[in-house]
């Protein structure tokens, strides 16, 4: 990685940082349909973990995932004030989301999400509101880009950027009511035998935090971790939790969900590849689904590997070649 890449990344970093720290604590606008309940992280243009998880982007991906959701918001008596009802503003949600990924260089890619879902649920009936909620709804717009700052394909250290914009259905527990933005730390790395394991750290910024009940959602820090281990060539099986610490305004907590994930990759021929998974939520958090369950299929080509004509002329590039044949890497 050149070093005007690496001081890029940095930058990034230390920005966000910056800004984390200096952003004042807002009063939470009285909005609570005005949230995304759904916290699905998985990098668009891939098949992977559901967050980013360092996985090389060759060329370019373009991916389609479908995901079912079983009460990814449940409210208890009396979160929306005295004598308020238990509610599930979002009892059911199916979503298609279409992806697309583009490697700008070995160590830059670059991707961009676009989310619709069916839903059934209360709404805001438990607050006295009587508009229904909304069949179908577009999700905000999802842009991100990630640099690795030192190692290779295989074992690397990476900084993820991410922006949300408020194009979604922030009428309807679809949407934030104004911008996101993210940052995150990657680390990556293949064991013998082609066993990943991969982990990330980062802080979440949203323009507007919105009150619902006792909670509210603002700003928050959240975390990731995973494994994926090969059972045959092609196939492996992935174990993953993804948790989120929320931060606490005008004397509200918000929420810290944790969702733990089994699924299983797959390539069946080379550049297509196949993921499902099944996670559990863990207690009543807003954004802890009770139930989920996903599959994702991508095309993601890969990049033509050099012949010996070229190694003879190459530049130590240390372990890549060999990362590169990793068939578990390949498919995260």
């Amino acid at each position: 990685m050149t070093a005007a890449a690496r001081a890029s990344a940095w930058a990034i970093a230390a920005g966000l940082s910056l800004a984390a720290r200096g952003a004042p604590a807002d009063t939470p606008r009285d909005a609570p349909a005005a949230i995304e309940v759904d916290r699905d992280a998985a990098p668009a243009g891939r098949v992977g973990f559901g967050f980013d998880g360092g996985q090389p982007v060759d060329a370019w991906g373009a991916s389609l995932a479908v995901s079912w959701l079983e009460r990814p918001i449940r409210l208890a008596g009396g979160a929306l004030g005295e004598g308020s009802a238990a509610t599930d503003p979002v009892r059911r949600r199916q979503t298609v989301a279409l992806g697309g990924a583009l490697a700008l260089h070995d160590a830059i890619a670059i991707d961009a999400q676009l989310r619709a879902s069916h839903q059934v649920g209360d709404r805001l009936r438990a607050l006295g509101d009587p508009a229904p909620l909304a069949a179908t709804v577009l999700h905000d717009l999802r842009l991100g880009g990630r640099i690795r700052i030192v190692g290779t394909r295989a074992r690397a250290a990476l900084v993820r950027a991410e922006l949300t914009l408020p194009t979604g259905d922030a009428a309807q527990l679809a949407g934030e009511p104004r911008w996101t933005a993210a940052w995150s730390l990657i680390g990556r790395t293949t064991f013998e035998r082609g066993v990943v394991a991969a982990a990330t750290i980062g802080i979440r910024l949203r323009g507007a935090e919105v009150a619902i009940g006792d909670r509210v959602i603002g700003d928050e820090l959240f975390a990731a971790a995973g494994v994926a281990v090969p059972v045959a060539p092609g196939w492996a099986v992935t174990g993953e939790a993804l948790g989120a610490l929320g931060d606490r305004v005008a004397g509200r907590v918000g929420p810290s969900p944790l969702e733990a994930r089994l699924g299983g990759l797959a390539e069946p021929v080379p550049g297509f590849r196949i993921g499902a998974h099944v996670g559990l939520g863990q207690g009543d958090q807003i954004g802890a689904p009770r139930l989920r369950a996903g599959l994702t299929v991508a095309w993601t080509p890969d990049r033509p590997r050099a012949t010996a004509t070229d190694e003879a002329g190459r530049d130590d590039r240390g372990s890549d070649a060999s990362d590169d044949g990793d068939a578990s890497d390949d498919g995260d």
